[in-house]
């Protein structure tokens, strides 16, 4: 005869034998009838919209599921949606990347640059993000990706609209205009194997408030906070390793100068000079260089590129040179449509030149014109 079987334990409530696991106190039936749950089996999760049986960790059937649409099934125009303003860096990322195309999220590496003594320069004008159109500035990449050494962002890559003087038409928070300078720059960074911005007007607006408000004492203080600068543009660029801020310094004294650039005989820049007279701002821009080449050791320039008046213009001058204004990928703002009839209708395109040795070829300086581009 085999040893007598143990009796096993039974339920404090209603005395059934209870099961092997030797935590149990009650059965089923009363477990569940203690925690006021009336069936005696265990309850099944149910969809919360049409009470089918669904799995364990499930919320909804596959049936509602779909009729709500997953994050892969929704539509472009719902991807877009997003909150005025942007909450922040990454919600306004997400949009830009909607925008140009790109699925993956992570930053990307810097390309490297084409091989060969021939250099092709990509000029971008004037963006005044957050006023700008990301579908111009994605075809700009489209088309140079791969080919140009080099970005020059001609200035105003911020419009800073929140520190205008100028009577406002709607109100831009900063926090909403800087995502979107942010995401444009980590955009620009990983598309081209290096980016050089040249400080516009509109770029300098804080810098200029603050030293117009505070004291020397408070402007050391802020200094010292932000490792040495005040222009928002010049601190957001340190973060990226192939993007650099323009940067001339003038023979014989300590000033740098950030408003121009050189590369070989072409001279770029964005000088506060406008005419409603067409070629008239780069008239005076080429008389100007002419007078101050030696005290800013500038060597003679074959080509000089315009940015700021928003207008588009090639023209050979001279002989052997060539003047060059690159127009804008932004849209029309408020302030261009009042009843004061001043200067032209914006132009929006860029321009691009090559150079082998430091020395331009004039045939190679082309523009490309978004006349079809609605503002």
């Amino acid at each position: 005869m085999g040893r007598p079987r143990k009796p096993r334990r039974q339920c404090v409530e209603c005395g059934k034998e209870l099961s092997t696991n030797p935590n149990a106190k009650r059965c089923g039936d009363c477990y569940f009838s203690r925690k006021g749950i009336p069936s005696k089996a265990r309850p099944k999760p149910t969809c919360e919209v049409c009470g089918k049986e669904v799995s364990k960790h499930a919320k909804k059937c596959i049936e509602c599921w779909d009729k709500r649409g997953s994050r892969k099934e929704k539509t472009e125009e719902e991807k877009r949606t997003y909150r005025e303003p942007l909450a922040d860096y990454e919600e306004a990322r997400r949009i830009w990347s909607l925008e140009i195309g790109r699925k993956n999220e992570n930053l990307k590496k810097p390309p490297k640059a084409p091989k060969g003594n021939r250099q092709r320069y990509v000029v971008l004008p004037d963006v005044h993000a957050p006023f700008h159109q990301p579908e111009l500035i994605a075809d700009i990449i489209k088309r140079e990706k791969g080919k140009a050494s080099k970005l020059i962002c001609i200035g105003d890559i911020s419009d800073s609209y929140a520190f205008s003087v100028f009577t406002k038409q709607e109100r831009v928070p900063f926090s909403y205009e800087w995502g979107e300078v942010t995401a444009l720059l980590a955009t620009l960074s990983e598309n081209f194997p290096e980016v050089e911005i040249i400080i516009g007007n509109h770029d300098e607006r804080l810098e200029k408030r603050l030293r117009s408000h505070l004291t020397e004492d408070m402007i050391d203080a802020v200094q010292y906070m932000t490792g040495g600068v005040l222009c928002p543009l010049t601190a957001l660029a340190k973060q990226f390793e192939n993007i650099q801020i323009a940067r001339h310094e003038v023979p014989g004294t300590t000033h740098t100068v950030d408003w121009f650039t050189t590369i070989g005989d072409a001279w770029l820049g964005h000088p506060q000079k406008f005419s409603r007279v067409p070629g008239n701002a780069l008239r005076a821009l080429e008389d100007w260089l002419l007078d101050v080449e030696a005290s800013l050791g500038l060597d003679r320039f074959r080509l000089i590129v315009l940015g700021h008046t928003h207008q588009l213009a090639l023209i050979p001058w001279r002989g052997s040179s060539m003047l060059v204004e690159c127009g804008c990928v932004c849209k029309t703002q408020g302030y261009q449509l009042s009843p004061r009839l001043g200067g032209r209708p914006q132009k929006r395109g860029y321009v691009w030149f090559e150079q082998e040795d430091g020395v331009t070829d004039l045939n190679s300086v082309g523009m490309h014109w978004y006349y079809d581009i609605e503002a």
